[in-house]
């Protein structure tokens, strides 16, 4: 599920998605804390209904209607249904014009919360099917390098011919037969 995010509304999903964060760290008033696990079950859980719905997702997202509308209609539709911190901070977006940049809000708050709980998102890619002992021994080999809880993400390519190839964040282990081919010719 790599999405690519333009560099300008990475930056301030970034800063929403911290301020997220920050809600569920607030204990100022303990009997009305929310967990991280919360706040992100209700916020993917709006996001899904508006992405799944193409006339609230056209409504929201036109320019021409005004932030008012929008209010109302955010507050009608996900009122009673989530906590009522996440519909504000969905009033929020919608008052700073940024509810078009919600996936990447959603996309920044799971890293965040990943990184709290010490959690490493993979993707292995190889060119046949691994069998349940081999997935298990590349788990335990990357979790004992990195010292985290990894969570991978199998996929398939072919194209490799034989090998892995595996993806942390921006960093990339190309063990694929392929790149060894290509090595080779250079």
């Amino acid at each position: 599920m790599a999405v690519l995010t333009p560099s300008k509304n990475l930056k301030p999903a970034k800063r929403y998605a911290k301020a997220l964060i920050e809600l569920a760290l607030d204990t100022s008033n303990a009997k009305d804390c929310i967990s991280v696990d919360k706040i992100y079950d209700d916020f993917s859980f709006c996001l899904q209904a508006i992405n799944e719905n193409k006339e609230l997702k056209d409504f929201l997202f036109a320019p021409p209607v005004s932030k008012e509308d929008k209010k109302d209609v955010l507050e009608k539709v996900f009122e009673g249904k989530i906590d009522n911190r996440i519909l504000n901070f969905l009033f929020l977006l919608n008052e700073n014009s940024r509810l078009e940049i919600s996936d990447e809000i959603l996309g920044a708050l799971k890293k965040y919360i990943d990184e709290e709980k010490n959690i490493l998102n993979v993707d292995i890619i190889s060119a046949v099917e691994m069998n349940d002992v081999q997935k298990e021994a590349l788990k335990s080999k990357l979790q004992n390098k990195t010292g985290k809880i990894i969570n991978p993400k199998y996929s398939i390519d072919k194209g490799i011919l034989g090998g892995l190839i595996i993806k942390i964040d921006d960093t990339v282990i190309d063990l694929s037969l392929i790149k060894r081919i290509e090595n080779l010719r250079k």
